[in-house]
C-alpha cells in the first residue's frame, strides 16, 4: 500500500528540520511568501530561530543627531547589497507576519505569581525562580483555600497569614488580596497587594490590584501611577490593558496612541533564499531588512554586538534599536530629500527617539509584548524608561491625534 503524501503542513515542518518545537504550521498564505525565487543562490541560507535562553538589554539610545539613524539605514541597504546570500524583498500584508518565528512561543496573559525574581549576588541581575514552600506553609495554603472556598473569608485570611509567615511569597499575599478584594474588604485587600509589591517588586498582578482598587474608589491619578509599573513589569497583560482602556475611554489601546509595530515576515525558502515581507512603505521595508540582517549575517551581528561569530541568535535590545532607528532614517531621509510624504506616525516615533530614547518603545511595544518574562526581570533604568513611556502613551495624552481632524500632535 502505497502512503499517502505528507500535507503541505507536515511537509513544511519536516523540510524546516532543527525548527523548535514552539513553532506552528505556516498558514497557506505565509507559505507561498517562501515560493522559491529563480534566481541563483550564492551562499544559500539556513534557517534560524532565537536562542531563547539568551537575552541582552541596552540603553534608552536616545537620538541627539538623526544622522545617526541615516548611517544605519545606509549599513543595511549595503549589506543586503554585497552579501552572498540572496534577499528577496516582497510586498506582505501584516496579518502574515510570522511574528511567532520571530520571538518565540506566544507569552500567558498575566504572569506567574509562583515565579519570584531572584537577584544574583556576582551582578545584580534578575532571573525567575520558582517559589518553593515550605511544608507549614502547604498546609496551611490548602486550608487557605478550603476556607475562602466555602466562604469562610476570617478563617481563610488567617490561614493565608499563616502561610505567609512560613514562606514569605509575594503569590500568597496575592492570593490573600485577591479573596478580599472580591469580599469588598478594600482597605486590607491593598495592604496584601502591598505586601506582595514589597516581597517581589516585578510582579505585575500585584500593583494592577492596587491601581483596580484605585480606580473602583475614583482615585484615577494613583491607578494610572500603578497602572503603568503592572504593564511595564508585564507589557503583554490583557487585564492591565483593560484597566488602561477604562481609565482612558479606549485610547490606551488605539492605533493614536500606541504606534503601530512594523509586523513583517523574515524566513529562509527550501532554496535558502531570504525571504522579507512587508508593508507600510520604505521604513517598513527598511526594519523587516534590518531585523533580517541580523539574523542571517552573523559577521555583521558580531561586528554590531562585540560578540564572536558562533554566539547564536537571540532577541537583544540593541536589535530592535537600530532596526527602528533605521526606518528612521529611511523616512528622514525621504522628507529632507522633499519625496517622502509626511507619516504623524513616524513623526511621533522621532519624538520620542529625540527626547527619551526608543527603549522604552521597543521592550513595551516589542519585545514585551512577545516575552513579557523578559520585560519582568528588567534592568532597573530600562523598567524606568518603559515606566515613562507607558504614563507618556498609553495612559496619558494621544501622540497621534484623530486624522479625520486633520491635526498631528506629539503631546506629552
Amino acid at each position: 500500500m502505497t502512503p499517502a503524501p505528507p500535507s503541505p503542513e507536515a511537509a513544511e515542518i519536516q523540510a524546516r528540520s532543527g525548527a523548535p518545537a514552539w513553532l506552528p504550521a505556516y498558514s497557506a498564505a505565509q507559505r507561498a511568501l517562501l515560493a522559491p525565487v529563480d534566481t541563483p543562490i550564492q551562499t544559500p541560507a539556513a534557517p534560524v530561530y532565537p536562542d531563547l535562553g539568551r537575552f541582552e538589554y541596552a540603553g534608552p539610545a536616545r537620538v541627539d543627531d538623526l544622522r545617526r539613524t541615516l548611517r544605519f539605514s545606509s549599513l543595511i541597504v549595503t549589506v543586503i547589497d554585497k552579501s552572498p546570500r540572496l534577499y528577496s524583498l516582497d510586498d506582505a500584508p501584516p496579518e502574515l507576519a510570522n511574528l511567532i518565528a520571530q520571538y518565540g512561543p506566544p507569552p500567558s496573559a498575566e504572569p506567574d505569581p509562583w515565579q519570584a525574581a531572584e537577584m544574583s549576588r556576582k551582578d545584580r541581575s534578575l532571573t525567575l525562580t520558582e517559589v518553593k514552600l515550605s511544608e507549614e506553609a502547604k498546609a496551611s495554603l490548602a486550608t487557605a483555600r478550603a476556607k475562602r472556598d466555602v466562604g469562610d473569608t476570617k478563617a481563610a485570611s488567617d490561614a493565608f497569614r499563616a502561610a505567609l509567615v512560613a514562606t514569605p511569597a509575594a503569590a500568597i499575599a496575592l492570593e490573600l488580596g485577591d479573596m478580599l478584594a472580591a469580599k469588598g474588604q478594600a482597605k486590607e485587600a491593598r495592604d496584601a497587594f502591598e505586601e506582595a509589591v514589597i516581597i517581589d517588586p516585578t510582579l505585575a498582578t500585584a500593583h494592577l490590584g492596587i491601581a483596580e482598587l484605585a480606580a473602583k474608589r475614583g482615585d484615577r491619578d494613583e491607578a494610572r501611577r500603578w497602572l503603568a509599573e503592572a504593564i511595564a513589569y508585564w507589557p503583554a497583560s490583557r487585564r492591565a490593558l483593560a484597566l488602561a482602556d477604562r481609565l482612558t475611554n479606549g485610547l490606551a489601546s488605539s492605533r493614536l496612541t500606541r504606534l503601530p509595530l512594523f509586523r513583517v515576515f523574515v524566513d529562509v525558502d527550501s532554496a535558502g533564499a531570504i525571504h522579507v515581507g512587508s508593508s507600510g512603505g520604505e521604513p517598513a521595508r527598511i526594519y523587516a531588512g534590518c531585523r533580517a540582517v541580523m539574523r542571517y549575517e552573523p559577521k555583521v551581528r558580531a561586528r554590531i554586538f562585540e560578540q564572536p561569530e558562533d554566539v547564536p541568535y537571540h532577541l537583544t535590545m540593541m536589535e530592535e534599536l537600530i532596526c527602528m532607528e533605521s526606518a528612521i532614517g529611511v523616512y528622514v531621509a525621504a522628507r529632507m530629500s522633499g519625496k517622502g510624504a509626511a507619516d504623524p506616525t513616524m513623526d511621533a516615533l522621532v519624538d520620542i527617539a529625540r527626547d527619551e530614547g526608543l527603549g522604552g518603545y521597543v521592550m513595551t511595544e516589542i519585545l514585551g509584548r512577545h516575552r513579557p518574562e523578559r520585560a519582568r526581570v528588567a534592568p532597573r533604568e530600562v523598567h524606568r524608561a518603559m515606566v515613562r513611556y507607558v504614563e507618556r502613551t498609553m495612559l496619558g495624552a494621544p501622540l497621534v491625534a484623530d486624522p479625520d481632524q486633520g491635526v498631528y500632535t506629539a503631546a506629552r
